[in-house]
């Protein structure tokens, strides 16, 4: 059985796929956040393929394959590699000339647009009670909260274990840090990075907690959303208790919301530029039934 085409959320026909990236060539909907990300995937895989000898040179070269007859394994380890960079090279260039060969979209874009934004413009039942609901809230971590905090900590605990042995038995050879090279300080620093990175993500979640918690709530408008299928992101504008106008970016782990949409935002009643959308956290308001 054939799979039908996904269908453009606008205008209902079916989408054209550019790897990750899906676009309308009917109405033009995601055509230049699309646009925007292949270029600058065509401008990223010269560098990975630069970095990526660099590393495996350094590597070969510490190694010493290079001196036992072994240098070979050198170009064996960088073909696969060097293929699927290539290949990747040759399919973002082929999608990027398909995508600027499609005529403009045509004058009833702008009605379907105009048409779908007012369809959708109204939240869902979910997030109109958000907005009802008042301070101070009860609060949980969502199911992908849990998951991503806890990838993160296994990962930072493995490459912080791995450290720690490493220095230690530096140390222990000499019951001292005389014997510290530039290997062993530049681990204890990367390691110390890790920590504050640890530390950075712990305050942004605290905060966006305080926020979902104690924060105001408003109905703010999705004016634009780009990104790839896996990693979406939107801009969206709100007006505070005072009227006054706020523009921002935030996150979108829920993959569904698109232009004309409505999201609630949470947001300090005395410094409104400390917000976040609901969209965006890893905790969930816990709503009265």
């Amino acid at each position: 059985m054939r799979m039908s085409k996904p269908e453009c959320p606008m205008c209902k026909a079916p989408t054209v796929s550019a790897g990750k990236l899906a676009y309308c060539g009917n109405c033009g909907w995601q055509k230049d956040q699309t646009e925007r990300q292949l270029r600058l995937n065509l401008r990223m895989v010269p560098i990975a393929f630069g970095a990526m000898m660099l590393i495996l040179v350094v590597l070969f070269a510490r190694s010493g394959a290079h001196t036992h007859g072994q240098a070979w394994l050198i170009g064996v380890f960088l073909t696969f590699p060097l293929i699927a960079l290539v290949v990747s090279y040759a399919v973002t260039k082929r999608n990027l000339k398909k995508l600027l060969a499609l005529p403009p979209p045509t004058v009833r874009a702008a009605e379907v647009r105009e048409a779908y934004a007012v369809a959708v413009g109204e939240m869902s039942p979910q997030y109109q009670a958000l907005v009802r609901t008042v301070a101070p809230r009860r609060l949980r971590m969502s199911r992908r909260g849990k998951l991503n905090l806890s990838m993160t900590l296994v990962v930072l605990l493995i490459f912080a274990g791995i450290m720690v042995v490493q220095l230690f038995r530096a140390w222990a050879a000499a019951r001292s840090f005389a014997n510290f090279g530039f290997r062993e300080w530049g681990m204890a620093g990367f390691g110390l990075l890790l920590l504050l990175m640890l530390v950075w993500q712990w305050r942004v979640v605290d905060r966006q907690r305080d926020l979902l918690a104690n924060g105001e709530v408003v109905a703010a408008k999705v004016t634009e959303k780009f990104g790839s299928r896996n990693a979406s992101a939107i801009k969206y504008e709100f007006e505070d208790f005072a009227g006054r106008k706020h523009v921002k970016v935030g996150t979108d782990y829920t993959q569904k919301l698109e232009a004309g949409m409505n999201v609630p935002v949470f947001y300090d009643h005395e410094n409104p530029d400390r917000q976040v959308p609901a969209s965006g956290t890893f905790h969930e308001v816990i709503v009265p039934e």
